[in-house]
Protein backbone atom coordinates (compact mmCIF):
# COMPACT_ATOMS: atom_id res chain seq x y z
CA UNK A 1 0.00 0.00 0.00
CA UNK A 2 1.41 3.51 -0.72
CA UNK A 3 0.91 4.64 2.02
CA UNK A 4 2.68 8.53 2.26
CA UNK A 5 0.82 9.21 -0.37
CA UNK A 6 -2.82 8.45 0.90
CA UNK A 7 -1.95 9.98 4.08
CA UNK A 8 -0.04 12.93 2.30
CA UNK A 9 -3.65 13.68 1.40
CA UNK A 10 -5.30 12.87 4.76
CA UNK A 11 -2.85 14.64 7.39
CA UNK A 12 -3.63 18.31 5.54
CA UNK A 13 -6.97 17.64 6.95
CA UNK A 14 -6.23 19.26 10.46
CA UNK A 15 -7.95 23.10 10.80
CA UNK A 16 -5.48 25.64 9.83
CA UNK A 17 -5.11 28.71 11.78
CA UNK A 18 -4.62 30.63 8.83
CA UNK A 19 -5.77 28.09 5.68
CA UNK A 20 -8.78 28.35 5.92
CA UNK A 21 -10.87 29.97 3.16
CA UNK A 22 -14.03 31.55 4.16
CA UNK A 23 -17.38 30.43 2.00
CA UNK A 24 -19.27 32.81 4.59
CA UNK A 25 -18.75 34.91 7.51
CA UNK A 26 -19.86 33.30 11.36
CA UNK A 27 -21.42 36.07 12.97
CA UNK A 28 -23.60 35.28 15.85
CA UNK A 29 -21.10 33.14 17.19
CA UNK A 30 -23.77 30.09 18.40
CA UNK A 31 -23.44 31.10 21.86
CA UNK A 32 -19.89 29.13 21.85
CA UNK A 33 -16.10 30.11 21.84
CA UNK A 34 -15.81 27.74 19.12
CA UNK A 35 -17.59 29.96 16.39
CA UNK A 36 -15.48 33.17 17.44
CA UNK A 37 -12.56 30.82 16.23
CA UNK A 38 -13.69 30.11 12.94
CA UNK A 39 -14.16 33.78 12.60
CA UNK A 40 -10.72 34.75 13.55
CA UNK A 41 -9.43 32.20 10.97
CA UNK A 42 -11.51 33.41 7.91
CA UNK A 43 -10.08 37.10 9.12
CA UNK A 44 -6.54 35.93 9.01
CA UNK A 45 -4.40 35.78 5.95
CA UNK A 46 -3.09 32.84 3.96
CA UNK A 47 -0.06 31.58 4.90
CA UNK A 48 0.43 31.36 0.94
CA UNK A 49 0.24 34.92 0.94
CA UNK A 50 3.16 36.87 1.28
CA UNK A 51 2.85 40.48 3.46
CA UNK A 52 2.68 43.82 1.09
CA UNK A 53 5.68 45.90 0.74
CA UNK A 54 4.05 48.73 3.02
CA UNK A 55 2.55 46.65 5.52
CA UNK A 56 3.36 48.20 8.77
CA UNK A 57 3.57 44.97 10.73
CA UNK A 58 6.42 44.05 12.92
CA UNK A 59 8.56 41.58 11.28
CA UNK A 60 9.92 39.91 15.20
CA UNK A 61 7.46 37.39 16.31
CA UNK A 62 4.59 39.24 19.77
CA UNK A 63 5.17 37.48 22.65
CA UNK A 64 3.55 33.85 23.37
CA UNK A 65 -0.12 34.54 24.88
CA UNK A 66 -0.14 32.87 28.70
CA UNK A 67 -3.29 31.35 26.99
CA UNK A 68 -1.48 29.25 24.43
CA UNK A 69 1.75 28.45 26.25
CA UNK A 70 0.61 28.72 30.21
CA UNK A 71 -3.46 27.54 29.22
CA UNK A 72 -4.99 25.83 32.44
CA UNK A 73 -5.67 22.56 30.22
CA UNK A 74 -2.34 21.51 29.96
CA UNK A 75 -2.35 21.54 34.39
CA UNK A 76 -5.30 19.32 34.27
CA UNK A 77 -3.61 15.95 35.06
CA UNK A 78 -4.20 13.08 33.60
CA UNK A 79 -7.10 13.00 31.30
CA UNK A 80 -9.68 10.43 32.59
CA UNK A 81 -10.90 7.31 30.96
CA UNK A 82 -14.16 7.19 29.33
CA UNK A 83 -14.23 3.48 29.66
CA UNK A 84 -15.02 2.97 26.27
CA UNK A 85 -13.82 0.44 23.74
CA UNK A 86 -13.15 1.33 19.81
CA UNK A 87 -16.38 1.23 17.85
CA UNK A 88 -17.01 -1.89 16.28
CA UNK A 89 -17.80 -0.66 12.95
CA UNK A 90 -15.76 -1.39 9.96
CA UNK A 91 -15.73 1.78 7.93
CA UNK A 92 -16.93 0.04 4.46
CA UNK A 93 -20.20 2.21 3.66
CA UNK A 94 -21.22 6.03 4.96
CA UNK A 95 -23.29 4.57 7.61
CA UNK A 96 -20.69 2.88 9.22
CA UNK A 97 -17.89 5.76 9.02
CA UNK A 98 -20.54 7.69 10.82
CA UNK A 99 -21.41 5.46 13.27
CA UNK A 100 -17.96 4.80 14.09
CA UNK A 101 -17.42 8.90 14.41
CA UNK A 102 -20.48 9.30 16.50
CA UNK A 103 -19.54 6.64 19.13
CA UNK A 104 -15.78 7.83 19.46
CA UNK A 105 -16.94 11.50 19.99
CA UNK A 106 -19.16 10.48 22.70
CA UNK A 107 -15.94 9.13 24.17
CA UNK A 108 -13.70 11.81 23.59
CA UNK A 109 -16.92 14.30 25.00
CA UNK A 110 -16.89 12.03 27.93
CA UNK A 111 -13.23 12.11 28.49
CA UNK A 112 -12.33 15.72 27.53
CA UNK A 113 -15.90 17.82 29.49
CA UNK A 114 -14.94 17.35 33.15
CA UNK A 115 -11.05 18.31 31.94
CA UNK A 116 -12.12 21.39 30.67
CA UNK A 117 -14.35 22.12 32.93
CA UNK A 118 -11.61 21.54 35.83
CA UNK A 119 -9.66 23.97 33.87
CA UNK A 120 -12.32 26.55 34.57
CA UNK A 121 -13.94 26.67 31.02
CA UNK A 122 -17.52 25.81 29.21
CA UNK A 123 -17.74 22.50 28.02
CA UNK A 124 -19.65 22.02 24.84
CA UNK A 125 -20.20 19.04 22.55
CA UNK A 126 -19.15 19.90 19.04
CA UNK A 127 -21.71 19.32 16.43
CA UNK A 128 -20.43 16.19 13.55
CA UNK A 129 -20.89 16.00 9.92
CA UNK A 130 -20.02 12.96 8.20
CA UNK A 131 -20.19 12.90 4.34
CA UNK A 132 -18.92 12.27 1.25
CA UNK A 133 -17.18 14.97 -0.58
CA UNK A 134 -17.75 18.51 0.89
CA UNK A 135 -20.55 19.46 2.93
CA UNK A 136 -22.55 22.34 2.30
CA UNK A 137 -22.48 23.45 5.54
CA UNK A 138 -18.87 23.80 5.82
CA UNK A 139 -17.62 27.32 7.22
CA UNK A 140 -14.31 26.85 4.88
CA UNK A 141 -13.29 25.85 1.21
CA UNK A 142 -11.72 22.27 1.61
CA UNK A 143 -10.99 19.55 -1.39
CA UNK A 144 -12.86 16.23 -1.02
CA UNK A 145 -11.61 14.08 1.17
CA UNK A 146 -10.26 16.02 3.92
CA UNK A 147 -11.13 16.06 7.26
CA UNK A 148 -11.34 19.35 9.24
CA UNK A 149 -12.85 21.99 12.12
CA UNK A 150 -14.90 25.11 12.27
CA UNK A 151 -17.67 26.53 13.65
CA UNK A 152 -18.02 24.24 16.28
CA UNK A 153 -18.35 21.48 13.70
CA UNK A 154 -15.87 18.52 13.03
CA UNK A 155 -16.52 17.91 9.38
CA UNK A 156 -15.54 14.09 8.37
CA UNK A 157 -15.16 13.01 5.04
CA UNK A 158 -15.91 9.06 5.10
CA UNK A 159 -14.98 9.20 1.47
CA UNK A 160 -11.13 8.58 2.71
CA UNK A 161 -11.67 6.10 5.00
CA UNK A 162 -13.55 3.50 2.83
CA UNK A 163 -10.85 3.96 0.37
CA UNK A 164 -8.20 3.59 3.31
CA UNK A 165 -9.97 -0.08 4.58
CA UNK A 166 -9.87 -1.11 1.13
CA UNK A 167 -6.13 -1.17 1.14
CA UNK A 168 -5.27 -1.65 4.96
CA UNK A 169 -8.17 -2.33 7.15
CA UNK A 170 -5.88 -2.08 10.56
CA UNK A 171 -4.22 0.88 9.36
CA UNK A 172 -7.51 2.49 8.78
CA UNK A 173 -9.22 2.43 11.68
CA UNK A 174 -5.89 3.93 13.73
CA UNK A 175 -5.88 6.79 10.85
CA UNK A 176 -10.39 7.16 11.81
CA UNK A 177 -8.77 7.13 15.23
CA UNK A 178 -6.06 9.97 15.07
CA UNK A 179 -8.01 11.87 12.88
CA UNK A 180 -11.72 12.38 15.02
CA UNK A 181 -9.08 12.86 18.07
CA UNK A 182 -7.16 15.33 16.08
CA UNK A 183 -10.01 17.46 15.14
CA UNK A 184 -11.44 17.21 18.42
CA UNK A 185 -8.59 18.64 19.86
CA UNK A 186 -9.52 21.80 17.53
CA UNK A 187 -12.70 22.33 19.48
CA UNK A 188 -11.12 22.22 23.10
CA UNK A 189 -8.82 24.86 21.96
CA UNK A 190 -11.13 27.13 20.38
CA UNK A 191 -12.99 26.35 23.90
CA UNK A 192 -9.85 27.27 25.92
CA UNK A 193 -8.89 30.44 24.38
CA UNK A 194 -6.15 29.18 22.17
CA UNK A 195 -7.87 30.33 18.99
CA UNK A 196 -8.47 33.64 20.22
CA UNK A 197 -5.25 34.27 21.60
CA UNK A 198 -3.20 33.32 18.55
CA UNK A 199 -5.81 35.56 16.58
CA UNK A 200 -4.77 38.57 18.19
CA UNK A 201 -0.97 37.18 18.20
CA UNK A 202 -0.84 36.52 14.50
CA UNK A 203 -2.39 39.88 13.43
CA UNK A 204 0.75 41.63 14.73
CA UNK A 205 3.05 38.98 12.68
CA UNK A 206 4.50 39.26 9.02
CA UNK A 207 5.85 36.77 6.84
CA UNK A 208 5.27 33.33 5.95
CA UNK A 209 7.45 31.23 7.72
CA UNK A 210 6.12 32.74 11.06
CA UNK A 211 2.95 31.82 10.33
CA UNK A 212 3.77 28.24 9.52
CA UNK A 213 5.41 27.71 12.13
CA UNK A 214 2.62 28.36 14.56
CA UNK A 215 0.30 26.44 12.18
CA UNK A 216 2.60 23.22 13.10
CA UNK A 217 2.80 23.59 16.74
CA UNK A 218 -1.29 24.03 16.35
CA UNK A 219 -1.09 20.96 14.65
CA UNK A 220 1.43 18.85 16.28
CA UNK A 221 -0.23 20.16 19.24
CA UNK A 222 -3.43 17.88 18.30
CA UNK A 223 -2.10 14.97 17.45
CA UNK A 224 -0.83 14.68 20.55
CA UNK A 225 -4.12 15.40 22.51
CA UNK A 226 -5.56 12.50 19.94
CA UNK A 227 -3.04 10.54 21.50
CA UNK A 228 -3.89 11.76 25.21
CA UNK A 229 -7.22 10.53 25.02
CA UNK A 230 -5.91 6.86 23.77
CA UNK A 231 -3.46 6.88 26.35
CA UNK A 232 -6.20 7.69 29.16
CA UNK A 233 -8.61 4.68 27.60
CA UNK A 234 -5.89 2.56 27.14
CA UNK A 235 -6.80 -0.35 28.88
CA UNK A 236 -11.03 -0.44 27.70
CA UNK A 237 -9.88 0.68 23.54
CA UNK A 238 -7.97 -1.82 24.13
CA UNK A 239 -4.26 -0.22 23.10
CA UNK A 240 -2.83 -3.46 22.63
CA UNK A 241 0.55 -4.29 21.71
CA UNK A 242 -0.30 -4.73 17.87
CA UNK A 243 -2.52 -2.05 17.67
CA UNK A 244 0.13 0.12 19.16
CA UNK A 245 2.68 -1.30 16.27
CA UNK A 246 -0.19 0.12 13.86
CA UNK A 247 -0.86 3.28 15.37
CA UNK A 248 2.66 4.07 15.37
CA UNK A 249 3.20 3.28 12.00
CA UNK A 250 0.37 5.57 10.85
CA UNK A 251 1.59 8.51 13.03
CA UNK A 252 5.23 7.98 11.91
CA UNK A 253 3.94 8.18 8.02
CA UNK A 254 2.44 11.44 7.56
CA UNK A 255 3.79 13.56 4.76
CA UNK A 256 3.58 17.81 5.02
CA UNK A 257 4.26 18.82 1.45
CA UNK A 258 2.88 22.58 2.59
CA UNK A 259 4.71 22.84 5.94
CA UNK A 260 2.07 23.72 7.80
CA UNK A 261 1.27 20.25 9.99
CA UNK A 262 4.75 19.09 10.91
CA UNK A 263 7.53 16.65 9.21
CA UNK A 264 6.69 13.11 9.75
CA UNK A 265 9.56 12.54 12.57
CA UNK A 266 7.94 15.58 14.39
CA UNK A 267 4.39 14.19 14.28
CA UNK A 268 4.94 11.00 15.42
CA UNK A 269 7.09 12.14 18.77
CA UNK A 270 4.18 14.33 19.56
CA UNK A 271 1.43 11.79 19.11
CA UNK A 272 2.89 8.90 20.61
CA UNK A 273 4.19 11.51 23.48
CA UNK A 274 0.52 12.39 24.40
CA UNK A 275 -0.44 8.54 24.23
CA UNK A 276 2.25 7.34 26.56
CA UNK A 277 1.58 10.11 29.27
CA UNK A 278 -2.55 10.01 28.74
CA UNK A 279 -1.74 13.44 30.45
CA UNK A 280 -2.06 16.93 28.08
CA UNK A 281 0.81 18.59 30.16
CA UNK A 282 2.81 15.93 27.65
CA UNK A 283 1.76 18.46 24.63
CA UNK A 284 3.08 21.90 25.27
CA UNK A 285 4.30 22.25 21.53
CA UNK A 286 4.40 26.34 22.25
CA UNK A 287 7.36 26.30 24.39
CA UNK A 288 9.12 23.02 22.81
CA UNK A 289 12.29 23.65 20.01
CA UNK A 290 11.51 24.96 16.65
CA UNK A 291 13.17 21.58 16.40
CA UNK A 292 10.43 19.81 17.55
CA UNK A 293 7.68 21.95 15.48
CA UNK A 294 9.71 21.67 12.16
Amino acid sequence: MNRRGLLASCVAAGVLLTGCTAKHTVSDADAAAASEAAKARAELPTTSTSPSSDSTAPVSEPPLPAAVGRNPILRVGKLTSAKCAEPAYEPTSLVNVRAYFTRYLACLNTAWAPAIRKAGFTFRPPKLVVVLGQSPSSPCDFEDGRDYYGGGTIYMDASTDISFDRRDPDEARAWMALEIGHEYRHHVQALTGVFAALYDREVTMNGVDAHLEDSRRLELQASCFSGVYLGADRNDFPVTPEWLEVWGLVVRNTVDDDHDHGNAENHGYWAMAGLDAGDPAACNTYTAGSALVA
